[in-house]
C-alpha cells in the first residue's frame, strides 16, 4: 500500500476543513521578556501549569473554576483547530517514594482539544531555531525528541499513534524572520522527526503532517511561498530524510502555512492564481496550504467595525477546498488583544481583557494557584508555587464576525 500524500494525510488526521484560531493566552501581567526561572519564561501556556486559562479546575470537588477558552471557542465560534506557538519540552521525575510527578505536561490540553472535536498543532518553536543558529545541535535535538516522545507517549506498538487531539507538527514560526534565518534548520528538524519515527517503528498511517509556517513577506516575487521553496531546495539537497527520500517526504508530509493580512479580494486571487502558478513555474508538486494568522489590526483597517468586516471578507476568501483543492482552511489571528505588544500589534485579536457576561467564565477575575518546575543545581526539579491571573475577556466585533462566518450566529 503506497504512503499517503500530504493532502490525504491531512484528511486522515482531521485537519482538512479548518476553522481555526491562533491561540496565545498570555495573562495581562505577561511580558515578552522574562527572567530565567520565572513562571512565564517559556511562554508555553498549553500545559497543566496554566490549566485554568484553557480549561477549568475542580479543586477538591468544591465547584469549578477556570476560563475554559477551548470550550468557548468550540461552542461560540465553531472552532475545530488550535494553532499553538511556544511549546516547551515536558518535564517529569520520580519523587522520593518512586511516584512519577508530571511537572509540565501537555496531554491534558490535547485531551480537551480531542474531547471538544478539535485538533492542535504541536510546535517545534523558535527556541529550537535559536539553539540551531547557535550551533547547539545536541541540545536542540534533545528538546525536539522530548516533545515528540510526549506526543507518542501513550502509544502501543506496533501501531504507535499520536495522542488524540494532535493534528500536525509545526516547525518554527516564520523562520525567515528569526536568528540566522537559515532554511537548513527547518530541514534539520524534519530529519529528526523522520529519524525518530523510523527508530520507533511509526507506521505511515500514524506519521503526522509537517507544517512549515512562513510570513507573507515577498520572496521570489511571491508572498510566503518563496520562503517555503528555499526549504524545499535544502530538503532535496539532503538526500534521505529518515527512511524517506527527500522528494517523497515533500509530497507525503509537507503543509505550507502563511499569514496574510491582505483584503479578501487579494487572498482569493492568491489562492486561485498566484500560488498554483508559482508551483507550476518550477514544476513542483503543490503542497496543501493553510493560513495560520488571518486578520488585521484596527490601525490597518481604520476602526473596530472595519476590522470585523475585513476579517469576515478574509474568511470568505479562504475557503477549504479552493486553490485547486489544496486549501485546508484558516486560523483567525488571534484569541486576544495583547497589552504587552507595541503599536498596531496590540489591536489584533478577537477579544480584549474586561468585564464579560456573554460567556460567564470566570464568574469574576481571580488568581489561580499553580506550581511550575524549578531546576536545582544539585540535579533535580522541584515544583515552585506561583499564581497567575485568570481574567474575563469581552468579545470584539471581529469575534462576532467569526461566529457568523462559521455558522454559529
Amino acid at each position: 500500500m503506497p504512503n499517503m500524500t500530504a493532502l490525504e494525510r491531512c484528511k486522515h488526521f482531521g485537519v482538512a476543513n479548518l476553522q481555526g484560531i491562533a491561540y496565545m493566552p498570555g495573562p495581562t501581567n505577561y511580558t515578552k521578556t522574562q527572567p530565567a526561572g520565572s513562571l512565564y519564561e517559556n511562554s508555553d501556556f498549553y500545559n497543566n501549569i496554566f490549566e485554568e486559562l484553557w480549561g477549568f479546575l475542580n479543586p477538591n470537588g468544591m465547584g469549578e473554576r477556570g476560563r475554559r477558552d477551548l470550550y468557548r471557542f468550540r461552542q461560540q465560534l465553531g472552532v475545530n483547530f488550535i494553532h499553538c506557538y511556544d511549546w516547551a519540552a515536558p518535564i517529569s521525575q520520580k519523587d522520593q517514594n518512586g511516584k512519577l510527578m508530571l511537572l509540565r505536561q501537555h496531554t491534558g490540553f490535547l485531551r480537551v482539544c480531542h474531547d471538544q472535536g478539535m485538533k492542535a498543532t504541536v510546535p517545534i518553536s523558535n527556541y529550537t531555531m535559536m539553539l540551531l543558529s547557535q550551533n547547539k545541535i545536541a541540545e536542540a535535538r534533545k528538546n525536539v525528541e522530548e516533545i515528540i516522545s510526549e506526543v507518542y507517549s501513550v502509544a502501543v506498538p506496533p501501531n504507535s499513534a499520536p495522542i488524540p487531539g494532535v493534528g500536525m507538527w509545526k516547525i518554527f514560526n516564520e523562520y525567515e524572520l528569526w536568528w540566522d534565518k537559515d532554511p537548513a534548520h527547518v530541514v534539520t528538524v524534519m530529519t529528526w522527526i523522520a529519524e525518530w519515527e523510523g527508530k520507533n517503528n511509526i507506521l505511515d498511517q500514524n506519521a503526522l503532517p509537517v507544517m512549515v509556517c512562513t510570513s507573507f513577506g515577498v520572496e521570489d516575487n511571491i508572498p510566503g511561498a518563496g520562503y517555503l521553496k528555499k526549504v524545499r531546495d535544502v530538503l532535496l539537497q539532503r538526500g534521505r530524510i529518515g527512511n524517506h527520500d527527500s522528494a517523497s517526504f515533500w509530497n507525503e508530509r509537507i503543509v505550507f502555512a502563511t499569514n496574510p493580512q491582505n483584503p479578501g479580494s487579494y487572498i482569493r486571487d492568491y489562492l486561485a492564481n498566484s500560488l498554483p502558478n508559482y508551483w507550476k513555474r518550477y514544476d513542483i508538486s503543490a503542497p496543501p496550504v493553510m493560513f495560520t494568522e488571518l486578520g488585521s489590526s484596527i490601525e490597518q483597517t481604520g476602526g473596530e467595525a472595519q476590522q470585523a468586516e475585513w476579517l469576515l471578507e478574509q474568511i470568505a476568501a479562504s475557503k477549504p477546498g479552493s486553490s485547486n483543492g489544496m486549501m485546508l482552511g484558516a486560523c483567525v489571528f488571534l484569541n486576544e488583544e495583547r497589552p504587552w505588544e507595541a503599536g498596531a500589534e496590540k489591536t489584533f485579536g478577537l477579544m480584549r481583557f474586561g468585564p464579560d457576561s456573554s460567556w460567564g467564565f470566570p464568574k469574576q477575575n481571580f488568581q489561580a494557584d499553580t506550581t511550575y518546575p524549578q531546576w536545582d543545581p544539585s540535579g533535580w526539579w522541584w515544583p515552585k508555587a506561583a499564581t497567575y491571573p485568570v481574567e474575563q475577556q469581552a468579545p470584539k466585533l471581529s469575534y462576532r464576525s467569526v461566529a457568523r462566518a462559521w455558522g454559529q450566529q
